[in-house]
């Protein structure tokens, strides 16, 4: 896969990483955080949400028909039950994609379209093939690697790797897309921000 680096994308990379080390609020949160985030992603114009369907046997956990979330590793599985999932959604040809949970270094990436922007099948497919790169990298980055599922004792959550992105806590199968905030700042760049649950 080919990344593109520009120094906008440096730049938020930047900014989420110099965070760390200032001083932080009872929840952790550094105190000039959200306005750096602000600053540099700017405001947001809209949410997108990704509902599915819910499958007949499913219907028992989803009273109301509908499973507020799409599976990120493996969104083939429910991408044609997904709700309004051919409408365009993102107007724009070229975007920032934030991949930063459960992330210790955000990946930024650009994704482009030829069409007349994203639906929410394609955005759903860019994000799992960027998570999906995002957790090979890591584990070939990694000297700690993942232990396997069937050889963890206690909590069953992924243990954390020391690779490129430092990932901890969850598996990617264990990571489902609730919605995307869509961001734009004062230059105009668009950048997504991911509502991942696990």
């Amino acid at each position: 896969m080919n990344l593109k680096v520009t120094p906008l994308l440096l730049f938020i990379v930047a900014i989420f990483l110099s965070c760390t080390g200032k001083s932080t609020t009872e929840t952790g949160e550094t105190k000039d955080s959200a306005r750096l985030v602000q600053d540099t992603l700017g405001d947001i114009l809209y949410t997108i949400d990704f509902k599915v369907k819910a499958a007949k046997e499913e219907r028992k956990n989803f009273e109301d028909g509908i499973i507020p979330w799409i599976n990120i590793a493996n969104p083939e599985l429910n991408i044609e039950r997904l709700m309004e999932g051919d409408r365009v959604v993102l107007p724009f040809k070229s975007v920032l994609l934030l991949v930063d949970y459960p992330l210790n270094t955000p990946a930024v990436f650009l994704i482009e379209t030829t069409n007349e922007g994203f639906s929410r099948k394609q955005l759903i497919k860019e994000i799992s093939t960027r998570y999906k790169y995002v957790y090979q990298e890591e584990e070939k980055s990694a000297t700690t690697k993942t232990i396997p599922l069937e050889k963890r004792q206690g909590p069953i959550n992924r243990n954390q790797t020391n690779g490129k992105y430092g990932i901890w806590g969850h598996d990617i199968t264990d990571l489902d897309l609730n919605a995307i905030e869509v961001h734009r700042n004062g230059k105009g760049t668009i950048t997504l921000l991911l509502a991942v649950e696990s």
